[in-house]
């Protein structure tokens, strides 16, 4: 006989979709949750293959080999990850691809350093003065890419070289360097996060530092969900007439750039704050008022996960492609070719 009962349903993707819209909003906890979705359904952004990592130091390894992580964030870490949902598997390949990412990507600022001390070097050629540049000199590439910009690119050009499709972020990750475990699905959560950093009511990700480069940066980067993508203003219209256009260049937002350009060749990836200062990664946690659930806010930053870290290394990326495009019309238009 046909029973009457009714069967039950395997996966609630109703309430999951439900939850997931009911917290806050592009905060920590959405990401957390939303990567643990995307995991078990395989990945969001087609990334597959997670390979097997070999990691003789344990998760407790992989965090303190984080050199751009303070030791209380690197305590606060290891506490948060042995409470995460996340799967053991699936949290020790995130860890180590984090690891990864930073080697590969600190093995890169030496090409930094080369172009800025070749601009130097070739404007002291240009005035007879033959000289090495030194360690400081590069900071003197400033003000010459600076004339570059304004002279030999028009405003409308220079506003091309300065945006990234959002889509263009995860696509860096998996053909530059090659990344394609659980950690690509984190990072395509994070730029989630981050086109949308405006709703998550966090501070400022740079660490607290005098006339830190990289939170200048962080405060003119801007997103433009009409072309989905992230934009520099460098250089508006200033006519407010429809039949004209007279665009004229931001010298101001140029020169934040450009200070930033010059942290890529090092001497670190990602800067840290002064031993004196605390990384107060609490104020970036989801117990800033963002989050209004049901009262039951009882986390704190030690035991949960933080994105901030890799929000810095998506800006980091983002600064690095404009300044790779920048490389390329520099030496294009000063007749040197461009390397691969």
């Amino acid at each position: 006989p046909r029973s009457n009962r009714k069967p039950t349903p395997l996966l609630p993707t109703t309430n999951v979709v439900n939850i997931t819209a009911n917290m806050s909003r592009f905060s920590d906890n959405w990401l957390l949750d939303k990567v643990m979705f995307d995991y078990v359904q395989g990945g969001s952004c087609a990334c597959c293959g997670f390979p097997h990592l070999f990691a003789p130091g344990g998760l407790e390894g992989l965090i303190n080999a984080m050199s751009d992580l303070e030791t209380d964030s690197k305590t606060r870490e290891i506490n948060a990850a042995k409470q995460s949902p996340w799967p053991e598997d699936m949290r020790d390949q995130i860890w180590g691809d984090r690891l990864l990412l930073r080697y590969k990507m600190k093995k890169e600022m030496k090409d930094y350093r080369a172009f800025l001390e070749e601009v130097v070097k070739d404007d002291n050629a240009s005035q007879n003065n033959n000289d090495e540049p030194s360690t400081e000199d590069i900071q003197d590439a400033i003000p010459i890419l600076h004339q570059f910009c304004t002279t030999q690119l028009s405003p409308y050009e220079l506003r091309d070289i300065f945006q990234l499709q959002r889509s263009g972020l995860t696509e860096i990750l998996k053909s530059k360097y090659n990344i394609t475990s659980a950690y690509a699905i984190v990072f395509c959560a994070v730029v989630e996060q981050l086109s949308n950093f405006q709703h998550t009511g966090y501070g400022v990700d740079a660490p607290p530092l005098d006339n830190s480069d990289e939170e200048l940066f962080e405060t003119v980067l801007d997103y433009d969900s009409r072309i989905q993508g992230f934009h520099l203003n460098v250089a508006e219209n200033i006519i407010i007439e429809d039949s004209e256009e007279e665009w004229k260049v931001d010298e101001k937002i140029l020169g934040i750039f450009l200070k930033r350009m010059i942290s890529l060749a090092g001497p670190t990836l990602l800067a840290r704050a002064a031993n004196n200062v605390a990384d107060d990664d609490d104020k970036n946690s989801d117990d800033d008022g963002a989050e209004k659930d049901d009262g039951k806010s009882s986390d704190s930053a030690s035991n949960k996960p933080s994105f901030r870290s890799d929000r810095r290394v998506a800006r980091l990326m983002i600064a690095r492609y404009w300044a790779g495009r920048l490389i390329e019309k520099y030496r294009s238009m000063q007749g040197q070719g461009v390397d691969d």
